[in-house]
């Protein structure tokens, strides 16, 4: 059931239609307003939320089956579906402004939202904070008098918080100074600075996020002394799983076609703190440092291949390969050692979407 799309999807049709009501129902607006208002979101909520793998969502069901042991309800599978896809409403909220920031050009292979021309960079900017607003509204809806009400809301508060911060150690790997980027200074991409970026920015929303959902959902409470332990044990291996995901998604950024990836890589262009910087720094001669100063940074095609090829040269997809079966191997182990030997499962299966992906 966990595995079920379609079935999945079915929630966010039901989960859409109940927010466009909510519009339908706003007071002191003409039926023209709110027509308007209507057409424009019945086009952005399925362009923005659904389109990706939707492993975050999936994942919340998974822990939830994992958790209870057996099969479940049609009413705790509802829940569980209608929390997965709060984590991807979450999702399309931090890549419509994330999108917006690093200027890239296509998201899910199809253009960005915020660059259809009905749309810019004004409408998706306030966009983004309303897929946010719509996490809200729908725990609301469905969880108001759930005994696990105010932990689904501390997760999502926490979440969105640490995320942010992750966010903007990304986007001032190189600062502003007078408006405009400072000069490069390679001295600050640093593996202590990535991994700081890594953890904030992608493994707690990405990973600990959908298995601290199912945990609180079952009645897990993280401040008692048993829950305690299991949240732990759940944030150790999701920061683990969360730095191997980024990383591979760095090497996928700069050598998967973007046909197969589904966006158009831009790290190298928007100066970005990635694993491949980081790790070239480490192990270049003064002469290969000179092409990352000349030419990492910089929207120029030519000066971008020039880096490309400095990677290929340092062997770092090879040294990639290694980290990867190196971070299976830790994972496992940190796995093995999870209690309940059940939850187990979800570790693994989360572990099994992303080992060797390609994209």
């Amino acid at each position: 059931m966990s595995t079920d799309r379609a079935a999945f999807l079915s929630i966010y049709k039901e989960i859409e239609s109940d927010l466009l009501s909510d519009i339908s129902n706003l007071p002191g607006l003409s039926d023209e307003l709110k027509r308007q208002l209507i057409e424009y979101y019945s086009t952005c909520l399925p362009y923005t939320v659904p389109g990706g793998k939707m492993t975050r969502g999936l994942t919340v069901i998974k822990g939830v089956e994992v958790l209870k042991g057996r099969a479940l309800t049609e009413e705790e599978y509802k829940h569980a579906a209608i929390l997965g896809w709060q984590v991807e409403w979450l999702q399309a909220f931090f890549l419509v402004a994330d999108d917006i920031m690093d200027a890239s050009i296509t998201r899910r292979g199809q253009p960005c939202w915020y660059q259809r021309p009905n749309v810019t960079q004004d409408n998706a900017i306030n966009d983004a904070l309303i897929l946010e607003n719509m996490i809200y509204q729908t725990l609301r809806r469905h969880f108001k008098s759930h005994a696990s009400y105010v932990a689904l809301l501390e997760l999502f508060i926490d979440t969105t918080f640490r995320t942010e911060i992750g966010q903007h150690i990304d986007t001032n790997g190189t600062p502003y100074a007078d408006g405009k980027r400072a000069p490069l200074d390679l001295s600050r991409f640093t593996l202590d600075r990535y991994r700081g970026c890594v953890r904030y920015k992608t493994s707690y929303y990405s990973f600990y996020l959908s298995c601290a959902l199912a945990l609180a959902y079952c009645g897990y409470d993280q401040h008692s002394d048993d829950g305690k332990q299991l949240y732990q044990k759940a944030e150790e291996v999701c920061m683990r799983l969360g730095e191997y995901f980024q990383i591979q998604d760095d090497v996928l950024d700069a050598f998967a076609p973007p046909e197969v990836l589904g966006k158009i890589g831009t790290d190298i262009e928007d100066a970005k703190c990635s694993w491949l910087v980081c790790k070239a720094l480490e192990l270049v001669n003064d002469d290969q440092k000179q092409i990352l100063v000349n030419h990492y940074g910089r929207h120029d095609a030519n000066g971008v291949q020039k880096v490309k090829e400095l990677y290929k040269e340092l062997k770092l997809e090879e040294l990639f390969h290694e980290y990867e079966e190196e971070q299976k191997e830790k994972c496992d182990e940190l796995i093995a050692g999870i209690e309940p030997e059940s939850f187990r499962e979800l570790f693994t299966f989360l572990l099994g979407k992303i080992y060797k992906r390609q994209k």
